[in-house]
């Protein structure tokens, strides 16, 4: 077990030709690329680059044979997935326990409205753990009457649920998708924060720049030249992708079998001053105030809208702003002296906060040409630079990001905050005004009084990060500052040196994100006994440790004699997966003779 966030996670799946002359079953194995082999479906899902399973598309679950399921897939929508099917828990990996009518392993907390989910059983009283065939993402719903009973930007809507699928009411976020779902080249800290979930978060291994790329099917790739194959270019021109990015193997590997995965990344190897929104409020989420998109690029806007350049009040008024002025910063020792740019008129402070964002003040100013009128402008008095609004990344600039000019310090995931003493204040519905703007920060209804370091006031912080939330990179930190990795998933948990821990939890040693020191830290409880699965590796098992068998690896533990063991095993020499030689409870399939 590692705590702390990892580092970008790749994952893909890759199909095989849709005919052949020898076709294989739904759910049979098969083999990517083999044209002899082939599915009697035409889709053959790879578990890597060896092995994968038959399968064919679907909607729903009853469209799918029995012991199957119809799941999202990435690139081809939903497919019916065989149910391995756990029915005790030592068929899961260490952490989860095992939902035998759903035949789903799962981790043993309640999870809230919209937090992803793998099992029903983790979701609110009631609640359903929803497949979205939009977004292709499973996150918990929770029931509710009428669309009154739903908070904000949730309706009312009938789900299917159970081994019937039977329709039942449901608060569903009406866009069906719980992610932030950031667009290519939308900066970004892990794969979770951009678009679907084969979207991945994308790292330039010279500059360090992360930007979200988009899941591409190399087969696409425009080749320069005849006969040359599309799938072992580096980039090519790709019809998934946008003008001036190109379908690229971001996984390169050492080893050839290794291809993939692809992602649309940009020619320039930079995505500084991309966008491609048509609105003013998705060019104002990418660009920044007082710039607008055009051709896909960040250009400073010329229409007099707040924060664009301007040398006299007609600059301010071109785009129909009829009361927009050219503001002059007259600040006497301050590197922003004499800066000029266009602002709208106010009535107060809130005024701005709800048009601009948090860091906006409404502030009087002399009018020669008129009586004296208060106008919004950042708190830092510049539209030049530190433009960072509530949630926006500010982990390369710390506090000069932000309009505010505070960042939040949390792990991978340092953001613009705002000080606040009540929740509205943040003006961005992800955050809530909590005590404290240190990591570790809590945000639980008791405390949540203005006493906070901020000259009495909270800071903007957001949702999420609670005992038991999913911490996988991209989504908010653990308020507790542990984030627990299981190698099949991770949670935010808490330390236990007094070693007392929440119900389903246990007290165990756990090494800290430098992999050197160990912290006694709350572990769920179920799975990783020995014969269990531990495909992801000795992580999986409740004693980390996991050796070689013909038919997958599977956990096993440390003894000193047979009676240690399970009935039929041994206590004996054998290699684990790292090649270790360890002393450990061996099953008959392994012991000599």
């Amino acid at each position: 077990m590692r705590l702390g966030l990892v580092g970008i996670a790749l994952l893909l799946l890759a199909g095989c030709g849709p005919t052949g002359p020898r076709p294989i079953a739904l759910g049979s194995a098969c083999t990517p690329g083999d044209e002899v082999f082939v599915c009697a479906s035409g889709l053959c899902v790879a578990l890597d680059n060896q092995s994968g399973f038959c399968t064919d598309n679907c909607q729903l679950d009853t469209e799918c044979p029995p012991n199957f399921a119809c799941d999202a897939a990435g690139r081809y929508g939903r497919i019916c997935r065989p149910l391995t099917g756990c029915t005790t828990e030592t068929d899961c990996p260490s952490g989860h326990i095992c939902n035998p009518e759903s035949g789903n392993c799962f981790i043993g907390v309640t999870r809230s409205l919209c937090s992803p989910c793998q099992d029903t059983q983790q979701c609110p009283v009631g609640g359903v753990c929803f497949s979205a065939v939009g977004s292709n993402e499973k996150f918990c719903t929770a029931p509710c009457g009428t669309a009154d009973t739903c908070p904000v930007g949730y309706d009312c809507k009938d789900v299917p649920a159970g081994p019937e699928n039977a329709l039942i009411k449901q608060c569903v976020p009406t866009v069906e998708t719980c992610s932030t779902g950031r667009s290519i080249c939308a900066p970004c800290q892990g794969d979770n924060e951009c678009g679907g979930p084969f979207d991945l978060c994308v790292r330039n291994v010279v500059s360090n720049e992360t930007f979200c790329g988009r899941d591409c099917n190399p087969a696409k790739n425009i080749c320069p030249q005849a006969g040359c194959d599309p799938k072992l270019l580096d980039s090519a021109a790709n019809p998934d992708c946008p003008s001036g990015f190109s379908c690229t193997n971001i996984g390169k590997s050492d080893d050839p079998n290794v291809v993939g995965p692809y992602q649309c990344t940009p020619n320039s190897n930079t995505c500084a001053n991309y966008c491609d929104a048509s609105v003013t409020g998705g060019q104002v989420s990418e660009c920044g105030l007082g710039k607008l998109c055009s051709n896909n690029v960040c250009v400073g806007a010329s229409d007099g809208r707040m924060c664009s350049p301007c040398v006299d009040n007609d600059d301010c008024r071109r785009g129909g702003f009829t009361e927009n002025r050219c503001i002059v910063n007259n600040c006497s020792n301050c590197p922003f002296a004499g800066e000029s740019f266009c602002s709208t008129p106010c009535a107060n402070d809130d005024a701005c906060v709800r048009t601009f964002g948090a860091g906006f003040v409404c502030k009087p100013i002399d009018d020669p040409s008129g009586p004296q009128r208060s106008y919004c402008m950042p708190q830092r008095g510049t539209c030049k630079s530190g433009l960072g609004r509530v949630g926006e990344n500010c982990s390369v600039g710390g506090a000069q990001d932000c309009v505010t000019g505070i960042c939040l310090e949390a792990g991978l995931n340092d953001f613009c905050s705002a000080p606040c003493t009540a929740d509205d204040e943040c003006a961005n519905p992800s955050f809530r005004c909590c005590e404290t703007a240190t990591a570790g920060y809590d945000c639980s209804p008791a405390h949540r009084t203005p006493n906070g370091p901020l000259n009495g006031m909270g800071v903007c912080a957001p949702y999420g990060g609670l005992f038991g939330d999913d911490c996988s990179p991209g989504r908010a930190p653990c308020q507790s500052g542990t984030c627990l990795d299981l190698g099949t998933a991770r949670v935010c948990s808490v330390s236990c040196a007094s070693g007392t821990c929440p119900d389903g939890f246990s007290c165990r040693q756990a090494f800290a994100a430098d992999g050197v020191m160990q912290i006694p830290v709350c572990f769920p409880n179920g799975g990783g006994k020995p014969g269990g699965n531990c495909e992801f590796g000795p992580a999986a098992c409740e004693s980390g440790l996991c050796i070689r068998k013909d038919s997958g690896p599977i956990c096993t533990k440390a003894c000193t004699a047979d009676s240690d063991c399970p009935m039929e095993w041994i206590c004996d020499q054998v290699l684990s997966v790292t090649d270790e030689s360890i002393q450990a409870c061996v099953p008959p399939a392994l012991q000599d003779g």
